[in-house]
């Protein structure tokens, strides 16, 4: 069942112009109606057929302040209408960030001041390459929530095909590329592509790769597609920086 509205009419003649304000139950004004406005007398003033004379601006005036007093509950509705439909209308909320695409522009002062390096946005579910400072391609990943921790690191070790067994099943890691240990296993940490089992089956869609949702998947290490994982190792090498900054 509809709630019903309570209209109150505020009539002020103030320089001829009468305003009516419409409230709802809840107290808002829903929009005014200015009657004076001379866009709407316009539709209202008349011309006499036999004299050809307009009727006074002053007999207007006065008569159209008498209707308004005396007219039935029926037109007041009629005038609540019009101002609901002049009042602006009401603008929905941003929509919640999705993904790494939704993330604001990298920051190339994360960087390694010279030499390759790349950035590890946890927060953003995000990486990005650099050279001497500049960034370059900004990557999606899938991580674990409390590790690594924000710091920075050097790459350690780096295997073509690595395993885990940390999903429930074997799993192949490709292009393993190390650069820390994890704080409550001790298990080495690093990029590598999206796991995949012995049937060929991944662990999460390629297409999820970067989603906010599954911030917190990873059990530590940082997944990336197969194509940037084959770009980490390709020209990531021993000794240099990965920098954690979330």
């Amino acid at each position: 069942m509809s709630r019903p509205i309570a209209i109150t009419i505020l009539g002020a003649v103030i320089a001829g112009t009468v305003t009516l304000a419409v409230s709802t139950d809840e107290g808002r004004d829903t929009g005014v109606v200015a009657v004076g406005d001379p866009a709407v007398e316009s539709a209202a003033t008349t011309t006499s057929a036999s004299t050809g004379t307009s009727i006074s601006a002053a007999e207007g005036r006065r008569d159209r302040v008498r209707s308004q007093r005396s007219a039935p509950r029926s037109t007041t509705v009629a005038d609540s209408a019009v101002a609901r439909s002049t009042a602006a209308p009401s603008t929905s909320a941003a929509a919640a960030p999705e993904s790494w695409r939704d993330a604001p522009g990298a920051d190339a002062a994360a960087c390694a001041e010279s030499g390759r390096s790349i950035v590890v946005d946890k927060q953003w579910q995000r990486a990005w390459f650099c050279q001497d400072g500049a960034v370059g391609e900004v990557i999606p990943i899938t991580t674990a929530a409390s590790q690594p921790d924000a710091g920075t690191y050097d790459v350690y070790a780096e295997d073509y095909q690595s395993w885990s067994t940390l999903t429930g099943q074997p799993a192949t890691l490709d292009r393993f590329v190390a650069f820390t240990y994890g704080k409550y296993q001790g298990l080495r940490i690093g990029f590598h592509a999206v796991p995949y089992y012995a049937d060929g089956t991944k662990v999460q869609p390629l297409e999820s790769v970067g989603d906010l949702a599954r911030f917190g998947e990873s059990s530590g290490c940082i997944r990336v597609l197969p194509e940037h994982a084959e770009a980490i190792y390709s020209s990531l090498s021993l000794g240099d920086e990965v920098r954690v900054i979330s």
